[in-house]
């Protein structure tokens, strides 16, 4: 039976049965005795669509979820099988514009434009976490992913705290502008530091201090601005898969000592690239250095050198296009 929408505030003093939280068997399965009153009516019909009776008594249905933080607009975006099932607009002025209510953990006001929901909250932050948690309780969420075009960290770094806290599994955050706190810059570290993707500008302040890039394990970092970096935090951070930093002010020495704390503890390393502002010797870049093979370089790029680390383990260091340092891992 397809879930019924609250009209007016008669209508839920009157009929508050139909709108309280279901009673879950499993958070993460569909249980025959469940109830869908709360499931807006378009994830329903996209639900019954997609599984047969068999499947929803005995798979758990999984959703990704993204959460965008634009310029005019913040919604989050419901994803099954890769395809945009629902949408949920969060909005915090005009509420007059809104035909009806619908409860979340707060009962809010709402309207259906085609596969979108609207929905009216007196805080952002508030209408990201009950969405989020809404969600939690009905499906198992894969992964929450992060689009944030905005530089307000005070709204966007609450969102991904809260992802963590409730043991969610990140999948990508892109921030591509800076925060006007570095000390919120240095809470999403924190609370991004599981997530498979990271895509950060970096501090606004050279002189910021972060020491706990050694907890970051991430398959795929990118720093925009990392003219703030030292050799010892890009050391720290060899439990990162693949990382590309920009505008970096290293020198040869720096870049030494990074390639011999490597051949110490390689640990989960793959890629390293470094964007450097410095015209950057490869030679001296790798001097002192136990090299075990070399390849000549050309017209078109300077000379490639090997390396065994700990275990065994082979990577290179040359310098490529555009003067990028890059330290790579045999496959």
């Amino acid at each position: 039976m397809a879930p019924r929408r609250l009209k007016k505030e008669g209508q839920l003093r009157r009929q508050s049965s139909h709108i309280d939280p279901p009673t879950l068997q499993s958070t993460n399965r569909f249980p025959s005795t469940m109830s869908f009153v709360l499931l807006p009516d378009l994830v329903l019909e996209e639900i019954f669509k997609s599984l047969s009776m068999k499947e929803m008594h005995t798979k758990s249905h999984s959703i990704k979820i993204i959460v965008v933080d634009e310029k005019f607009e913040r919604y989050v975006q419901i994803f099954h099988n890769h395809r945009e099932i629902f949408k949920i607009l969060i909005k915090t002025k005009d509420k007059k514009y809104f035909d009806s209510l619908w409860r979340f953990q707060t009962v809010v006001p709402v309207r259906y434009e085609w596969n979108t929901l609207v929905s009216y909250w007196k805080r952002e932050v508030q209408g990201f976490q009950e969405i989020l948690n809404y969600f939690n309780g009905l499906f198992l969420i894969e992964e929450v992913s992060f689009e944030f075009k905005q530089s307000n960290s005070h709204r966007i770094v609450p969102i991904v705290e809260y992802c963590f806290s409730k043991n969610l599994k990140i999948g990508s955050v892109d921030w591509p502008t800076f925060s006007e706190s570095d000390e919120m810059t240095k809470r999403l570290l924190m609370a991004s530091r599981g997530a498979r993707d990271l895509d950060i500008k970096g501090f606004n302040s050279p002189s910021t201090h972060f020491n706990h890039f050694h907890l970051l394990k991430i398959d795929r970092l990118h720093i925009r601005n990392a003219s703030w970096m030292t050799a010892e935090q890009a050391v720290a951070l060899r439990n990162c898969k693949k990382i590309s930093l920009g505008s970096v002010w290293l020198n040869e020495e720096d870049i030494n000592r990074i390639l011999r704390e490597y051949i110490k503890n390689p640990g989960e390393l793959q890629e390293l690239r470094m964007s450097c502002y410095n015209d950057i010797i490869v030679e001296d870049m790798v001097k002192g250095l136990k090299i075990v093979r070399v390849n000549d370089g050309n017209m078109v790029r300077d000379s490639k050198y090997w390396f065994i680390a700990g275990g065994g383990i082979r990577f290179s260091a040359m310098r490529g296009w555009m003067g990028t340092i890059v330290i790579k891992r045999d496959p």
